[in-house]
């Protein structure tokens, strides 16, 4: 009877899969096409080099480095310009075709109006990776920015990179079984949800000498003092929570702690809330990329993009 069960509710999701797009089965599509386990013991999973995959009804292609971008050229123009974005799955563009990403449009917007004047020709680097918080991404971006040569660095920056480090879940049952991770994925989501609201989860992650806060301080120093030796500027990008974007609800609070440690360690940081609600608060749902997925959606991404290209035009000359 159990064989039965399991065998129906693989046929069955893997059937719905087929005609809709299901968060925890795309996400699992994601780590099998294009995760690999790093070799960095510090890091438990980047991304598959040269790899491709269609996933959330778009094509997410990696170049040699691994990042959602064109490959770099080994020797960088002269009048090249590059910015390198540090990220998880919000700078990766979970959901939404490259161009529409917040990368891809402020590269585009960078070549059609600074370009003509300047003569430069600007390069986004996509270094977003799911499943990243701020200490992976700055180990990954340890390996990395002296092959990138930025001329300046983006760190996109969430309310949950103050979680404890993600794990890579490496069970052959969950790799390779639609239902077993359906299933495994809303029991996790039910652990967090029935002990307290979204909200308090992430208040709880800032309060004072909380671990994963303390490791992500850790990890944005240290790439300030990366960019530091290299003459690389550096912005932080505060991406808002997308449940409430209210100014009376439980995230500014939180954006105010992260604002002050960014300002701390003298990085300025981009917060583009109050373009979001001018944007969405009628609703915050509409900014999600799908109904059951709030991560950015190509609108959403639009908003980001605007902020970035703000901040940078005037300086990335």
């Amino acid at each position: 009877m159990t064989v039965y069960v399991l065998a129906c509710g693989e046929l069955s999701i893997r059937a719905i899969s087929t005609f809709v797009d299901v968060y925890s089965i795309e996400m699992l599509e994601y780590a099998k096409e294009l995760k690999i386990k790093s070799p960095v013991p510090e890091i438990s999973h980047e991304h598959r080099p040269n790899s491709s995959a269609h996933l959330m009804g778009v094509e997410v292609t990696l170049n040699s480095l691994g990042h959602r971008s064109a490959e770099l050229r080994v020797l960088k123009g002269e009048n090249e310009r590059r910015f390198h974005v540090l990220g998880s799955s919000i700078a990766l563009g979970w959901g939404v075709e490259a161009e529409e990403g917040f990368v891809g449009r402020v590269e585009n917007r960078l070549n059609s109006e600074k370009g003509p004047q300047n003569g430069h020709r600007y390069t986004g680097i996509n270094a977003g990776i799911g499943n990243y918080n701020t200490y992976y991404a700055a180990e990954l971006f340890k390996r990395q920015v002296d092959l990138t040569k930025p001329d300046v660095a983006v760190l996109q920056f969430y309310v949950n990179d103050a979680e404890q480090d993600p794990k890579r879940e490496d069970s052959s049952i969950l790799r390779y079984s639609l239902f077993a991770a359906f299933i495994y994925q809303h029991i996790k989501t039910l652990m967090v949800v029935s002990t307290k609201t979204l909200a308090e989860h992430y208040r709880d992650l800032y309060v004072e000498g909380a671990p994963g806060w303390q490791k992500a301080k850790a990890a944005i120093r240290e790439i300030k003092a990366i960019t530091d030796k290299r003459g690389i500027p550096l912005v932080a990008l505060l991406v808002p929570e997308l449940h409430d974007l209210s100014d009376n609800g439980p995230y500014p609070p939180i954006y105010e702690k992260i604002g002050a440690a960014f300002e701390a360690m003298g990085i300025p940081m981009i917060n583009p809330l109050s373009r979001f609600q001018e944007a969405f608060s009628d609703d915050p749902s509409k900014a999600w990329v799908a109904r059951n997925d709030p991560h950015p959606s190509a609108s959403a991404h639009k908003v980001i993009a605007g902020a970035l290209f703000d901040y940078l035009a005037p300086k990335i000359d």
